[in-house]
């Protein structure tokens, strides 16, 4: 297999790309009383203050992560950048456990918690528009599982440029994809044939690490595409048949309307009632494609009659912007991509699982049966996205913590719209900084939050030592 490696992931795997990374250290406390904690933390600086080099810092966290239980009733977590220094990070914290009074709180890298985790834990997954060229390179550079997801999606996606080297162009000098193309690394990525299974292969391989982390989920979501995810991320589908299924999806969908107008979408930043009536006051051929928050609605249709749309906002003073997509996705300008979809799905295997994914389309949990969960996925391109509803009664259904993987973070500002009078609830994002820091940064957050809310996360798995390749 080796020799069939593109030399992005060969490039990724090498020691020299690892090596660049900085490596943010996890430290972390338990104890019965706060008081604990606070003492912990003053023994960790004097410690800390007989000998400050990096050998050091690296043993006194894993020591910390060590004696770390998330069953304790009291939970603190830092995370610290190379260039901070430890005992500055200690005495904050010290000084900030003398201060706050909340069951659970955070001030930037330090999150504290009290008590049983409270709720369930949902894995939401994005959609198209979410992509950028490097997603997930930081994790890709370290975490073996996302080598071998890459080469799945390679195989898969079954023409040259590969799959990767759309997500990863040129890394560290390598000259890829066609070098007679005068488009963008965005461009290329943004269509519709590569953005999904590409969408696709960087969600997998985030969901692998955060298993690797012991992190599981009581129930899955996705936004568009990022349903087919959610299904296997529940163990509805599994890995090869979900490249399959997402390569397929994405072609079908390039391919949309060919010969013909394809139709175009158009995001109108208004209540959701209004855009209704908006829609309901014209006698153009547009739908709402997607609810996506109460405040935020995607028009569909045609190309002619989404533009006067796109007009009469204006007029209104009301905020729209057209989408960079290929066609007017979830209405009837995409049939000719929902038929072939459906005919491929009847030859995908379909299990039986024990975590509920909710549907777009209906907002409510799939069907355990085989026969009508494809035809629901199948069907779904041509039906609007209700996203509003699906969050809502997810929580509903006991959902308090949604976990965002994949690129970006569009979703956890989604659904933290939508749920903003709840208290009780967290929206994190694996990708929270969109590649603007260190993705070691962002995925070193959320574990920390986690772990302070008494969700088992394996800390013990952090600081991985990745060997040059693994195939």
């Amino acid at each position: 297999m080796k020799d069939n490696i593109s030399p992005v992931i060969a490039a990724l795997q090498s020691p020299a790309e690892v090596g660049m990374l900085e490596w943010p250290e996890i430290f972390s406390f338990s104890g019965p009383r706060l008081d604990d904690l606070g003492k912990q933390l003053s023994a960790l600086k004097r410690e800390w203050l007989s000998q400050p080099d990096a050998d050091a810092r690296k043993r006194l966290a894993e020591s910390s992560r060590q004696t770390f239980f998330s069953t304790d009733p009291c939970r603190l977590l830092f995370v610290l950048p190379s260039d901070q220094d430890l005992a500055e990070v200690c005495d904050a914290a010290v000084d900030k456990l003398a201060v706050r009074t909340e069951s659970t709180w955070v001030d930037k890298n330090i999150c504290c918690g009290q008590n049983s985790p409270s709720g369930k834990i949902a894995f939401v997954f994005p959609g198209q528009g979410s992509q950028y060229p490097g997603m997930g390179k930081d994790l890709a550079r370290t975490f073996p599982e996302t080598w071998e997801v890459l080469i799945l999606a390679d195989h898969r996606f079954e023409r040259l440029p590969r799959l990767s080297e759309f997500i990863y162009p040129d890394p560290v000098g390598l000259k890829t994809g066609d070098p007679g193309s005068s488009e963008t690394p965005e461009e290329r990525l943004r269509s519709t044939d590569v953005a999904q299974p590409a969408i696709g292969a960087v969600s997998l391989g985030m969901l692998r690490i955060l298993e690797k982390f012991n992190i599981r989920p009581d129930a899955c979501c996705g936004h568009s595409f990022g349903e087919l995810t959610a299904l296997l991320a529940a163990g509805r589908i599994d890995g090869e048949t979900f490249m399959t299924l997402a390569v397929a999806r994405g072609k079908f969908m390039a391919r949309a309307g060919d010969g013909k107008d394809r139709g175009a979408m158009l995001a109108v930043g208004a209540p959701i009632g209004d855009i209704e009536a908006l829609i309901a006051s014209v006698s153009f051929d547009v739908i709402l494609a997607n609810r996506n928050s109460p405040e935020q609605g995607i028009l569909s249709g045609p190309t002619e009659a989404v533009m006067q749309m796109k007009t009469i906002c204006k007029e209104r003073k009301t905020r729209a912007t057209l989408l960079p997509v290929a066609a007017a996705f979830h209405s009837h300008l995409v049939k000719d991509a929902a038929e072939p979809f459906q005919e491929i799905l009847k030859y995908a295997a379909f299990n039986q699982a024990n975590v509920p994914v909710y549907a777009n389309t209906t907002a409510l949990p799939y069907p355990t049966d085989p026969d009508p969960a494809r035809r629901l996925l199948g069907a779904q391109l041509l039906h609007p996205v209700n996203f509003l509803d699906q969050v809502q009664n997810m929580y509903a259904d006991g959902v308090r913590i949604f976990i965002e993987i994949g690129p970006k973070n569009v979703l956890t500002g989604l659904i933290t719209t939508i749920l903003k009078q709840r208290q009780d609830v967290l929206a994190i994002a694996v990708d929270a900084s969109a590649g603007k820091r260190s993705g070691l940064m962002d995925l070193a957050a959320a574990l920390c939050r986690l772990a302070s809310m008494g969700y088992p996360a394996d800390l013990l798995q952090w600081r991985p030592t990745p060997a040059a390749t693994v195939f």
